[in-house]
C-alpha cells in the first residue's frame, strides 16, 4: 500500500477536466473535477480508440445523480470499442459509486483505489493507495491494518466500514497488468504499478536465418544478457518497444550484450526504440558496426483534442528530415489535425547520429510476420515521457516544466535531494557493518557470485543445478545459517517450477502461488529503502516465513531428490557499528542437485494423474507461499463433467484427504478417489473429502452416493433400470451448510 501525496487530497468540486494519453493500443483518460450533467459521456466514448482503456479517477471530487447517468452511458459506449477497461487510482467517491450503482464500471476492472484513513492525534485525513495485485489478501479479508501517520507519527485508522467499502473490489479476482500496459503507465506516466508486471519478459521467434526478440519490462541489472545472447547468429531483430525504465545497471548490461553478440551475427536491427532508449543506448559506440535503428517513438501533442501520444518514426522513410535534427510531421491519431512534436532538445539533437538503415524487403517481411503472429500479445510502442498530473497538450507540458524549474530554484530540488539522501542513509544503516574480522576461508569461494543480503540465485551447469542462499546480517552463525538455507531451498523450488512447461500447470498451480510470491518479494525490495523500520521488518518477516514454508514443503515432498545437507557453506564476521560492540555475521549456503534429480522433480510436480474426468498434480512446494500450513496434497488442474465435478470439486482445489486418509501426492489421489467412488457405488455411503480453496479454513465435502442397483432377472420388468425418482432426495453438502445441490450421480 502506498501513501497518497497531498495532490490527491479532496478539493472543492470544479469543472471536469479530461487529459488523454495514448501509446500504441493503450489509451489513458485522466479525469479531474466533478462528474455532473455537463459531462457528455456518449460523445467522449465515441472518441476512444484503443484495445486497453485506462481510466485515472484519482481526482474525482464529486459525482452528481445526472453525472452517474452520463458516466454509465460512457462506460456502455467504450465497452463496445475496447477489449479491456482498467480503473486506476479510484477516489473514495468513485469507490462509493462502485458499491452502490450497478454497471458503474461495466466490464471494467479496478486495479487500484484509495482507502481513507484518519488520525485523531493531529486531526488529519489521508488516503492510502491499494492495488489488487499486492494488497489482495487485505482487500479480501476486509481488515485494513492501522498505519503510522506521516504527519505526527501516531497511529491512524481506516475511516470507513470495511465490509461496505471493500464490497465491490473484494468481489473481483486478483490480476496483474499486461506488461505493455504496465510499461506505458509506469515508465511513461509514472503511475504505481505491479513490480512483477514490469519485470523483463522475452518473446523469441525464429524463421530461417532470422531471429526476432521482443522485450517488454524494465531494463535493470537482472537483464539476462548471457542467456539471451547465447547462440545468436544470422539476422537479429530486437523489438525494444516494450522497454520501460532504464536503470544504470541495465544500460551497462545492454551494452555488454551488444558487444558480446556483434561478432556472431550478420546484422542487428532495433525496432520501436522508446525515447529514453533512443537517447541513451543508440549512440554510434552503442550500435557498433552491425546494429541499425529501424524505427523509434517520439511524443506528439494535439492541441485540438488535447491528446499526447507516441508516434512511430521509420528512420529510412524520414531520414532526409531526421539528419537535420528535425522531427517529421505527423497527424493526430484521434483527429486529422496536425500535431506538435513534444520531444526534448537532447533527443532531437541525437537524430542526425542515426545511420540510414540498409534493410532488405525480406527482412521487413519477416518483421511484419513476427509482430503480426500474436497481435494480442504485441508490446505497445513506447511513447512520450509524460509527467503525471500535468494536463494534456504540449503547451501545458511546457508550462509545467517551466514552473518546475522555477520551483526548483526556490528549494524543491534541495528538498528532494534531502529526502533521497534520507532513504539512502536509512537503507545503508540497515546493512551497515564495520570491518571484516574473520571468515570461514581465506578468500570467498568461486561459487559465490553475489552478496546481495537476504537473497537467492540458481545457476545450471554441466552437473545439474546449483542454488545459493544469502542471509541478512545476523548476530550469530546459527540464525544466519537458517536464513541462507531456507533462501537456497526456496530458490531451488522456484527454479524447478519455472522448468515445468505444461500450460494447465502454469494456469492453475503457478497462478495459485506466483502472485503471492511476487507481491511479498516486491514489498520487501521496496521496503529496503523505506525509512519506516516497522514496514521493513514486516516485509522481511513475510519473506522469511514464506521461504521457510516452501523449504519445508520441498524437503517433505521431494522424495530424497533434494539433499538434507548443503554441499558448501561460507561465512564472514564483521565488527558491528552498534554501541554494544557485538559482531554481525553473513552466511552463504550452497545446495546442488544432479540433472537427473532436476528432471525427476519436474516430472514429479508437473506430471498430471487422471481419474474420473479430473487431472491433478502433486502439491508444488511453492504453494506454501500462499498456504504455509498445506505441505501435501494434490491440486486439481483440469476437470471435466463427471463424478468428481458432481462431488463438488473444482479446478485449483487442493485435495488434502479422502475418507480421513491423507493425500500425499497426485498418484495417491487418483488411486484413492477411484477406489472410494467405485466402492460407494457398489455399497452405498458417503465420500468425505477435505480441500483447501481460497483463503478460508479447509472445507469438507461430505457427499452421499446411493448404491448402484443390480440388474433384475429376465421377465420381472425394468431389467437393468433404476427408478429415477429414488434419488431426488439425495443431496450433497459443504461444511457450514452453505451449499446444497441435487445429486447428479447416475
Amino acid at each position: 500500500m502506498e501513501a497518497a501525496t497531498n495532490e490527491h487530497q479532496e478539493a472543492e468540486p470544479q469543472k471536469l477536466k479530461i487529459d488523454k494519453f495514448a501509446d500504441g493500443h493503450t489509451q489513458c483518460l485522466r479525469f479531474e473535477g466533478a462528474i455532473d450533467e455537463d459531462f457528455d459521456g456518449k460523445k467522449l466514448a465515441q472518441s476512444v480508440k484503443a484495445k486497453t482503456l485506462v481510466l485515472d479517477l484519482a481526482n474525482i471530487n464529486k459525482i452528481s445523480s445526472f453525472g452517474i447517468r452520463e458516466w454509465v452511458d460512457f462506460i456502455r459506449g467504450v465497452e463496445k470499442q475496447t477489449e479491456e477497461i482498467i480503473l486506476l487510482e479510484c477516489a473514495p467517491k468513485v469507490v462509493d459509486q462502485l458499491n452502490m450503482v450497478a454497471n458503474f464500471a461495466g466490464d471494467g476492472k479496478v486495479f487500484s483505489f484509495y482507502a481513507p484513513y484518519r488520525c485523531d492525534y493531529c486531526d488529519s485525513d489521508g488516503r492510502v493507495l491499494m492495488q489488487v495485485d499486492k494488497d489482495y489478501e487485505v482487500i479480501k479479508s476486509m481488515n485494513p491494518p492501522e498505519r503510522t501517520c506521516a504527519s505526527c507519527g501516531e497511529t491512524e485508522y481506516f475511516d470507513e466500514d470495511p465490509a461496505s467499502y471493500f464490497l465491490y473490489v473484494a468481489g473481483q479476482d486478483q490480476f496483474e497488468l499486461e506488461p505493455d500496459v504496465a510499461a506505458f503507465l509506469s515508465a511513461k506516466l509514472n503511475y504505481v504499478v505491479s513490480d512483477a508486471a514490469r519485470r523483463l519478459r522475452v518473446d523469441k521467434f525464429i524463421e530461417g536465418r532470422s531471429t526476432y526478440i521482443g522485450l517488454s519490462g524494465d531494463l535493470d541489472g537482472a537483464f539476462p544478457r548471457d542467456k539471451l545472447g547465447e547462440g545468436l547468429e544470422g539476422i537479429v531483430v530486437l523489438d525494444v518497444s516494450g522497454i520501460g525504465k532504464i536503470e544504470p545497471a541495465g544500460a551497462a548490461e545492454w551494452r555488454t550484450f551488444m558487444q558480446m553478440v556483434t561478432p556472431s551475427v550478420e546484422a542487428m536491427y532495433l525496432l520501436g526504440c522508446p525515447p529514453a532508449f533512443l537517447e541513451r543506448l543508440t549512440k554510434p559506440e552503442d550500435l557498433g558496426p552491425k546494429a541499425q535503428v529501424i524505427s523509434f517513438a517520439m511524443p506528439y501533442s494535439c492541441d485540438k483534442c488535447a491528446t499526447t501520444a507516441s508516434q512511430q518514426v521509420d528512420v529510412e522513410q524520414h531520414y532526409d528530415v531526421l539528419k537535420f535534427a528535425t522531427p517529421p510531421e505527423m497527424k493526430c491519431g484521434d483527429c486529422p489535425e496536425p500535431t506538435v512534436c513534444a520531444a526534448s532538445e537532447g533527443l532531437l539533437s541525437h537524430l542526425p547520429t542515426l545511420p540510414k538503415p540498409e534493410i532488405t524487403p525480406q527482412t521487413r517481411k519477416f518483421i511484419k510476420q513476427a509482430k503480426d503472429r500474436k497481435p494480442a500479445k504485441k508490446a505497445a510502442a513506447a511513447g512520450a515521457e509524460i509527467s503525471p498530473r500535468t494536463g494534456g497538450g504540449a503547451g501545458t507540458a511546457l508550462v509545467a516544466a517551466l514552473v518546475a524549474a522555477v520551483l526548483a530554484i526556490g528549494g524543491v530540488v534541495v528538498y528532494d535531494m534531502v529526502q533521497k539522501r534520507r532513504l539512502i542513509e536509512s537503507a545503508r544503516q540497515r546493512d551497515e557493518v564495520g570491518t571484516k574480522i574473520e571468515a570461514s576461508a581465506a578468500k570467498r569461494p568461486a561459487w559465490l557470485t553475489s552478496d546481495t543480503r537476504f537473497s537467492n540465485y540458481c545457476t545450471e551447469n554441466a552437473a545439474g543445478l546449483s542454488c545459493v542462499g544469502v542471509s541478512s546480517y545476523t548476530s550469530n552463525v546459527p540464525d544466519a545459517r537458517v536464513e541462507a538455507t531456507e533462501a537456497a531451498l526456496e530458490g531451488m523450488a522456484h527454479h524447478v517450477g519455472l522448468k515445468i512447461k505444461d500450460k494447465e500447470w502454469a494456469r492453475t498451480v503457478r497462478k495459485l502461488y506466483g502472485d503471492t510470491r511476487d507481491a511479498k518479494l516486491g514489498a520487501f525490495d521496496k521496503a529496503r529503502t523505506d525509512p519506516d523500520g516497522a514496514t521493513y521488518d514486516r516485509a522481511r518477516r513475510e519473506v522469511m516465513e514464506g521461504r521457510r514454508a516452501v523449504a519445508e514443503a520441498l524437503k517433505k515432498t521431494s522424495g530424497g531428490a533434494v539433499p538434507s545437507q548443503p554441499s558448501a557453506e561460507y561465512w564472514e564476521q564483521y565488527a558491528s557499528t552498534a554501541s554494544d560492540g557485538s559482531s554481525r555475521f553473513l552466511m552463504f549456503i550452497r545446495f546442488e542437485i544432479t540433472k537427473a534429480n532436476v528432471s525427476r522433480l519436474v516430472e514429479q510436480y508437473g506430471k498430471p494423474e487422471t481419474a474420473l474426468g479430473a487431472s491433478a498434480v502433486t502439491l508444488f512446494p511453492g504453494v506454501a507461499w500462499r498456504y504455509p500450513d498445506v505441505t501435501t496434497g494434490a491440486i486439481v488442474t483440469d476437470l471435466e463433467s463427471g463424478d468428481l465435478r458432481a462431488l463438488g470439486l473444482a479446478e485449483k482445489f487442493i485435495v488434502m484427504s479422502i475418507q480421513s486418509r491423507e493425500v500425499t501426492d497426485a498418484k495417491v489421489f487418483a488411486t484413492m478417489i477411484t477406489e472410494e467412488v467405485e466402492r460407494a457405488k457398489k455399497e452405498g455411503g458417503n465420500i468425505q473429502i477435505i480441500v483447501k480453496t481460497g483463503d478460508t479454513l479447509p472445507v469438507e465435502f461430505n457427499k452421499p452416493i446411493p448404491k448402484r442397483e443390480t440388474a433384475r432377472p429376465a421377465g420381472r420388468g425394468n431389467r437393468g433400470n433404476r427408478n429415477p425418482g429414488a434419488f431426488r432426495g439425495n443431496t450433497w453438502e459443504q461444511t457450514g451448510g452453505k451449499q446444497n445441490r441435487e445429486n447428479p450421480f447416475d
